[in-house]
C-alpha cells in the first residue's frame, strides 16, 4: 500500500474517533462476489461500470469491506467519511484501498472533500445507464482533492427559481501508465431554472485536463508550476519559455483537455419523475463548436415513487461518437478541425483511461482489453442503443436489467475493415435472505457478436451490511 494511502488512513481514523459521538453512527457492509465465465472472457456487462473492479477475462472471486457514515444537521459543520477495502483473485492477485474519504460541508454552502470516492458525472440513473460520456463509473476511483457546493443552492433574491452548483479539483494518475505522475484538473458549473415549478431546465459544463508527469517521448517533464496549473485552469497555451512545452501545447493548449455539456430538463410529479437529456463529447475547438453534432449520449428516464413496482425505473439511451467533427484534421495544411480521437492524445498515450479502464463511457472500448504493450483506444467510433430498467418481481427480489446493441467502427484513422455488431445483456437478482441478515445475489450476463465475441458468465454475491453501533 503506498505512502499516501498509508496518510490517508491516518486522517480517516483521527475524523472516525472525533466524530463517533455524534450523531450519523457508520454502517458497514462486507460482501463476497464470484466471477465464472464460459470460456474464459468475462461479458461485457459484469466488468464494464463496475469501478474496475473485475477482470475483463478469467474467473474471479473478490471481497469488500466497506465502512462509511454521514451527518446532516442543522449545525455549521457536517460530515461524512468512507472505507472500502477490496481484494480479488483471479489474474493477479490484489489488494487496495478502493474508497476512502473524509469530506466536510459549512453552513450548507461550500464543501470540501479528499481521498478516493466513487463518482459518476451526468448520468441520471447510474445503476442502469450505459455510462456518461466522460466520467461513468467504468474506471476505480481516483485521488483528489475537492473543493464546491453540497449541491444546488438558490441563488439569492430569486426564490428558489435559479439554482447553482459546481466544485474544482486536483487528482492523481497514479495508476503504471505511459506518461508517469500526470495530474488531473476538472471543474464544472451548472444552472438549474424551475425552482418549485414541476418542470425543471439545466445546463452545464464539465471540464477536465490531463497535465504534467513525464514522458519516454521527450527528456524534460511536462509543464506542472502554478503557471502552468493557471493555464490548464483557464484553457490556455502553453508558456514557449518553459523547456518542457512541446511545440503543440505552444501552438494550441497546455495538456490533454475534454469536456462535455450537459442538457436536460426534468419534470417532478407526485407519482413519477422522468426526464431527457444530452451529453456532448468535446476535445479540441471543433468540439466546442459543435462541427462534431450529433456525438453524444442522448437519452430519457422514468422513475416512479411508488415502492415495490414491477418496473421501477427505465431509461433508454442512443450513444454516436462516430462524427468526430470529420474523418480528417488537416489536408494539405489546411486544419478542418476534425478526426477528434476521442480519448486518445500523443503525449499522453495512455489517453482518458484508469488502470487501463475508460474513465468515460465503457462503450469506447477500454485499453485494458488491447494487447499489453498497447496503451491506446483502438475503437473510438460507436453507435449503441442501450435500455435499462429496475424494479421489483416480487416483494423482497429486486431485478436490475441491461440490454445494450453497439456497431463499432474503429477509429477514422485506422478504421475496422467492416464494423463490428454486438449484443450485451444483463440480468441481476437480489433478494434478503432469512438467516444472519444475508443478502444474496446472482447475475447472468451474456455477448453474442464479433466485438467482444461470444460470452455467458455468471457472478454470485453474498454480503451483509448494517450499522456498526
Amino acid at each position: 500500500m503506498r505512502l499516501n494511502n498509508l496518510l490517508f488512513l491516518f486522517l480517516f481514523f483521527a475524523v472516525v474517533g472525533s466524530t463517533s459521538a455524534q450523531p450519523g453512527p457508520p454502517s458497514y457492509e462486507i460482501g463476497f462476489s464470484s466471477i465464472a465465465s464460459k470460456n474464459g472472457q468475462t461479458p461485457f456487462w459484469l466488468f464494464a461500470n463496475q469501478q474496475g473492479k473485475f477482470f475483463p477475462s478469467g474467473n474471479t472471486a473478490a471481497m469488500d469491506l466497506k465502512l462509511f457514515a454521514a451527518q446532516k444537521t442543522d449545525r455549521a459543520v457536517d460530515y461524512e467519511y468512507g472505507l472500502e477495502l477490496y481484494g480479488r483473485l483471479g489474474e493477479s492477485d490484489d489488494f487496495w484501498m478502493h474508497q476512502g474519504y473524509v469530506g466536510l460541508t459549512f453552513y450548507d454552502l461550500v464543501h470540501v472533500r479528499g481521498g478516493r470516492w466513487r463518482e459518476v458525472m451526468g448520468s441520471r440513473l447510474p445503476d442502469i445507464s450505459s455510462g456518461s460520456t466522460i466520467w461513468s463509473g467504468n474506471a476505480r476511483p481516483m485521488p483528489k482533492v475537492e473543493l464546491g457546493t453540497p449541491g444546488y443552492i438558490e441563488v439569492p433574491y430569486t426564490d428558489g427559481w435559479v439554482e447553482l452548483k459546481g466544485l474544482i479539483s486536483h487528482g492523481w494518475f497514479d495508476d503504471d501508465r505511459y506518461a508517469s505522475d500526470v495530474w488531473l484538473h476538472h471543474k464544472n458549473a451548472f444552472i438549474r431554472l424551475g425552482g418549485s415549478f414541476p418542470v425543471n431546465v439545466y445546463y452545464g459544463l464539465n471540464h477536465y485536463a490531463q497535465w504534467g508527469g513525464s514522458s519516454p517521448l521527450q527528456e524534460e517533464p511536462y509543464p506542472a508550476d502554478f503557471e502552468s496549473y493557471l493555464r490548464v485552469l483557464f484553457i490556455r497555451s502553453a508558456s514557449p519559455s518553459h523547456p518542457g512545452s512541446p511545440d503543440g501545447w505552444i501552438k494550441n493548449k497546455i495538456g490533454n483537455h475534454l469536456a462535455a455539456r450537459n442538457h436536460g430538463i426534468d419534470v417532478d410529479f407526485s407519482a413519477f419523475s422522468a426526464g431527457v437529456f444530452l451529453q456532448d463529447i468535446i476535445e479540441d475547438g471543433s468540439g466546442w463548436r459543435r462541427q462534431n453534432f450529433p456525438d453524444g449520449l442522448w437519452g430519457l428516464w422514468l422513475h416512479f415513487r411508488e415502492e415495490e413496482k414491477l418496473v421501477q425505473a427505465v431509461t433508454y439511451e442512443y450513444l454516436q461518437t462516430t462524427d468526430q467533427s470529420g474523418r480528417y484534421h488537416d489536408i494539405d495544411g489546411e486544419i478542418l478541425g476534425g478526426n477528434d480521437n476521442y480519448f486518445n492524445h500523443g503525449h499522453y498515450q495512455s489517453g482518458w483511461s484508469y488502470h487501463g479502464f475508460t474513465l468515460g463511457t465503457p462503450m469506447i472500448t477500454s485499453p485494458i482489453l488491447n494487447d499489453p504493450e498497447n496503451h491506446r483506444f483502438e475503437n473510438t467510433r460507436v453507435r449503441a442503443h442501450h435500455l435499462g430498467v429496475k424494479g421489483h418481481l416480487f416483494r423482497d427480489i429486486r431485478y436490475r436489467g441491461l440490454l445494450t446493441y453497439s456497431r463499432n467502427y474503429g477509429t477514422h484513422s485506422n478504421p475496422y475493415e467492416s464494423p463490428k455488431d454486438q449484443l450485451s445483456g444483463l440480468l441481476e437478482i437480489t433478494t434478503p435472505l432469512d438467516f444472519f441478515g444475508l443478502t444474496a445475489g446472482v447475475t447472468l450476463a451474456a455477448d453474442k457478436g464479433d466485438m467482444y465475441g461470444n460470452n455467458l458468465g455468471v457472478m454470485l454475491r453474498l454480503s451483509h451490511s448494517g450499522p456498526v453501533f
